[in-house]
């Protein structure tokens, strides 16, 4: 309740700037169970040993890798940091670094790499798919799951910080430029991809409102990730990769 309290305050303060729609976007997140559940079971791989998590945000992933685990949680917003640091308080099994992937320690090595939501946030994302690499053991997993397609590029990606929308292949060229082995990469949620292209890019509403979010979490969600797991779909909402950094050579 303490954290739930601590969210409607940033969320309705005007003077924390492009925080609100972030925090709001990742409040609703908190209730999409399922859609949680189904990006984790896709990130499985990367979850295990010592796992850094890169753009942590208000803890929202956090507390779910928590219990299987450490977390090393990056974040740079200070808006975001207050909720974070009561996720790893609750959860006991997570570090904050409030700053970026600059701010960890270039001796320290990981098992796996999160980026959630993330990638589309940072304007040298090439950049900091190499810090991931160099920060990872040999043999490490990475997932990355960021939004598909410059053509739903809305005025709320915009509000939330959206550099860019990707296509499968050139994030996938990116990884594998790297230096990373592809182990899967597709679309994702393909019914998600006509949701945000009338709500969020032709009509022009906050694409996760409560009540939406709640309705295509219980309803389209379990019925997509029950088809996706079998079924590559040719375009969706999101792209999803799997990457390993290699073994060392013998």
């Amino acid at each position: 309740m303490a954290l739930r309290a601590t969210i409607s305050a940033v969320a309705s303060n005007p003077h924390v700037g492009a925080g609100p729609a972030l925090i709001k976007s990742l409040d609703s997140l908190e209730h999409a169970h399922n859609y949680r559940r189904w990006i984790l079971e896709l990130a499985e791989k990367a979850i295990c040993g010592r796992v850094l998590e890169v753009g942590a945000g208000s803890g929202t992933f956090t507390a779910d890798v928590a219990p299987t685990a450490e977390v090393v949680a990056v974040e740079p917003d200070q808006v975001f940091l207050p909720l974070l640091y009561a996720v790893a308080e609750h959860a006991g099994n997570v570090r904050v670094i409030a700053g970026t992937l600059d701010d960890v320690d270039v001796d320290e090595r990981f098992d796996g790499a999160l980026m959630i939501n993330v990638l589309e946030h940072i304007e040298d994302d090439a950049a900091a798919v190499r810090q991931v690499y160099e920060l990872l053991r040999p043999g490490a997993h990475l997932f990355v799951w960021v939004p598909a397609f410059q053509l739903l590029m809305s005025d709320f990606d915009r509000s939330i910080g959206h550099h860019r929308r990707y296509r499968l292949q050139p994030l996938r060229t990116l990884l594998a430029d790297t230096g990373f082995e592809v182990l899967d990469a597709r679309y994702v949620n393909m019914p998600g991809w006509f949701s945000w292209l009338l709500v969020a890019r032709c009509l022009r509403h906050h694409p996760t409102g409560g009540a939406l979010v709640n309705a295509f979490d219980r309803r389209i969600v379990p019925l997509v990730r029950a088809v996706e797991r079998h079924v590559r779909m040719p375009f969706g909402q999101s792209v999803m990769i799997v990457a390993r950094r290699p073994d060392e050579p013998q």
